[in-house]
């Protein structure tokens, strides 16, 4: 097996090849920043980014606030909200809706298809957020959904991260979701600042550990 995917200035351990991970977060108290964070790999990793609610221009301004250099040949945008600007320095690939969830899954197998005849084998995908896809599809589908794409990330080696926000949801819809996922990682937003701790996953703090939200 490859080396884990490492998280630079962040207080986790490496993780293996072929984990999908839930952040379960506020998300304006840290675990998008996290989430974020968590994709930033070395210069030979590809990322992806499924972008549900927010245009691909403001989803790379949240990228590069917190140190994920985003380039066009490695970096790639399933848009699900639409967005024209042609200078967004990724491969920004368009989709009709959060609902379309077929179309996320053949669009994520394309993109990595085409990372890896460019040489790039370890590809980190991100979900922001799992949230928006509840809002337009049923639980049962989405967990349809889930299952899929985290089976796609293990057979490939490659590393997910699944954002949610729980106080949008009943704990049976966050819990249905965390049990396709290999591991969960919690974020509270704390008088000094966000904080983190994992589950289910090997070497990682158990107790709450403040975390930097920028680099």
């Amino acid at each position: 097996m490859s080396e884990g995917y490492s998280f630079a200035s962040l207080p986790l351990a490496d993780i293996r090849p072929g984990t999908t991970v839930l952040v379960a977060g506020p998300i304006h108290g840290g675990a998008r920043e996290l989430g974020l964070r968590m994709l930033a790999g070395e210069s030979d990793e590809g990322a992806i980014i499924v972008s549900t609610n927010e245009r691909s221009s403001r989803i790379v301004e949240e990228c590069k606030r917190v140190g994920l250099d985003v380039r066009a040949d490695s970096t790639a945008i399933l848009d699900c909200v639409g967005d024209e600007d042609q200078s967004v320095p990724a491969r920004v690939l368009p989709l009709s809706g959060p609902s379309d969830l077929t179309g996320i899954g053949m669009r994520f197998s394309d993109v990595y298809r085409d990372f890896q005849r460019a040489g790039i084998d370890r590809v980190r995908t991100g979900l922001y957020t799992t949230s928006t896809l509840l809002t337009f599809n049923d639980l049962q589908t989405v967990s349809r959904f889930v299952h899929t794409l985290v089976g796609r990330i293990d057979s490939v080696d490659g590393l997910g991260i699944l954002l949610i926000d729980p106080s949008n949801h009943d704990e049976r819809a966050v819990g249905t979701l965390a049990q396709f996922c290999n591991g969960r990682i919690d974020v509270r937003d704390a008088d000094d600042g966000p904080e983190l701790r994992a589950r289910g996953l090997a070497d990682q703090p158990r107790d709450w550990t403040p975390f930097d939200p920028t680099e």
